[in-house]
């Protein structure tokens, strides 16, 4: 467990105000319709929120909460199910249904502008306990030149 108010951490740090820490999540917490029917490929054959061998649990399942992005970088494999291996597959090939506009949304944007979003994706980190840096690769190392703080 990480005190996330901890001075001990890099800055910026996250602050309590009225005893409360609010955690810049990136997500609305809603159960999204994530497929365009059945035989898409996002649909799950089987709805585990359904009681077992019930009609509804054979039915499948096309809805998935919206993932929190504070983190999303620590998190790969990608999607709601966990089945993309890269950001840039999850967003193209992960959003039916419900996020179809946001789909298509980022595939009008320029490769550039594409980049950028993966770019601020990869951003969204936990960096770990003892991090003395505030940009760091896959391995920890810090890439900032600030090593040492």
């Amino acid at each position: 467990m990480v005190d996330l108010t901890s001075d001990s951490l890099p800055q910026p740090r996250l602050k309590p105000r009225d005893g409360v820490v609010l955690v810049p999540a990136y997500t609305d917490l809603k159960l999204h319709v994530m497929a365009d029917g059945p035989t898409d490929p996002n649909a799950e054959p089987l709805d585990q929120n359904q009681p077992a061998g019930s009609p509804g649990f054979l039915a499948g399942n096309q809805k998935f909460i919206t993932r929190k992005l504070w983190g999303l970088a620590n998190a790969g494999p990608f999607g709601h199910a966990g089945k993309f291996t890269t950001m840039r597959e999850a967003i193209n090939l992960g959003h039916n249904g419900e996020a179809t506009a946001s789909r298509r949304a980022f595939q009008a944007l320029s490769p550039a502008q594409q980049d950028e979003v993966v770019e601020f994706l990869k951003s969204l980190q936990v960096l770990p306990l003892g991090t003395r840096c505030l940009l760091v690769n896959e391995h920890g190392q810090c890439l900032d030149g600030n090593d040492d703080r």
